[in-house]
């Protein structure tokens, strides 16, 4: 007899994959939310819950100790454990997985890629010209900031997660010459990707463009501020597309009036960015509002990728994006 899975896909769920799922486990689907209680009740006899927002409660201590058949967790959009109680699943003899990382990691790397060669060529500047009709024809503007082609530039790369890796990947055609420093990247993943470390000394000094791809967290908490900036210098790109709190936005604002820098930013501290923010409106910011992540083919990814683990994990294979306690004590500054 087949396993039990609740499934909420909330929409996510594409046909093809829900009958991958169904091959290796019964799937069982509410039709309406769920109080806890109502979700506990949902839970009798099932071995696995997917939970991708919607109709389902979180996954509290109480659900995990009234669902005692409970044998793996699936959730997205939550890599650091905030909708689900981890310290209660693995008590309770739980896995939990997360796929939201690694599903909206090409997305959010092709938008870092796509800011880099803006900022190169200047074009926050060069389109508010265009809007202001004050462009000057086969010229960008103001040569000071323009820094021609990314091949063979110096970059460096703060974080290198699901999507820094996939960015390593984008940037290999253009043979750049690139530092990254992650305390967190593994010596086997590193030397994968024919990665150079340094210290986040060394790599600011480094770049010419300086990626940010790292998690919010107390120890990233305004990471680059004006020792950082000081330590990139005068001229230097800055990308953003990870967390705002991770930049001080201040310290960077001043220096992008003053005409130090170049910036791609898809976040901010705080969001929205407010409606009077001079980040709007300066000619060498290019700014986005957070959609770097956002692409139609995301969507229906989380719920594949998540297949992909319950498939693995009921076949009795290696899960590859389990949710460990290692994950949130980063996400506290605990290491």
């Amino acid at each position: 007899m087949k396993s039990k899975v609740l499934v909420d896909p909330h929409g996510y769920a594409r046909l093809e994959d829900l009958a991958r799922l169904r091959q290796v486990v019964e799937v069982v689907e509410p039709t309406e939310r769920l109080s806890e209680q109502a979700f506990i009740e949902a839970l009798a006899g099932c071995e696995g819950v997917i939970r991708l927002g919607g109709r389902l409660p979180e996954l509290t201590r109480a659900v995990f100790e009234g669902a005692p058949d409970l044998r793996i967790a699936g959730v997205s959009g939550d890599r650091f454990g905030t909708g689900i109680d981890l310290a209660a699943a693995r008590e309770c003899g739980v896995l939990a997985v997360d796929t939201d990382n690694i599903a909206s990691a090409a997305p959010v790397a092709e938008w870092d890629l796509a800011l880099m060669l803006l900022c190169l060529r200047n074009g926050a500047g060069v389109y508010r010209q265009m809007m202001a009709g004050e462009e000057q024809w086969a010229r960008a503007g103001n040569d000071d900031f323009v820094h021609g082609e990314l091949t063979g530039k110096k970059v460096g790369l703060v974080g290198c997660g699901h999507v820094g890796q996939r960015l390593v990947e984008l940037l290999s055609p253009f043979r750049v010459d690139l530092r990254v420093a992650d305390p967190y990247l593994s010596e086997e993943v590193a030397a994968k990707l024919g990665i150079v470390r340094g210290s986040l000394d060394e790599v600011l000094q480094h770049a010419d463009i300086l990626v940010v791809q790292v998690p919010h967290t107390p120890k990233t908490e305004k990471m680059i501020g004006a020792r950082e900036l000081d330590l990139l210098g005068r001229g230097r790109i800055l990308i953003n597309c990870c967390r705002g709190p991770v930049v001080d936005y201040e310290e960077l604002t001043q220096r992008l009036i003053r005409g130090e820098l170049i910036a791609g930013l898809d976040v901010f501290d705080p969001e929205p960015l407010p409606k009077d923010s001079r980040l709007r409106h300066l000619p060498h910011a290019f700014v986005s509002p957070h959609v770097a992540w956002y692409a139609p083919e995301t969507f229906g990814r989380y719920f594949s990728i998540m297949v992909d683990e319950f498939v693995r994990f009921f076949s009795g294979e290696e899960l590859r994006f389990e949710l460990t306690q290692r994950m949130v004590d980063i996400r506290h500054g605990r290491i």
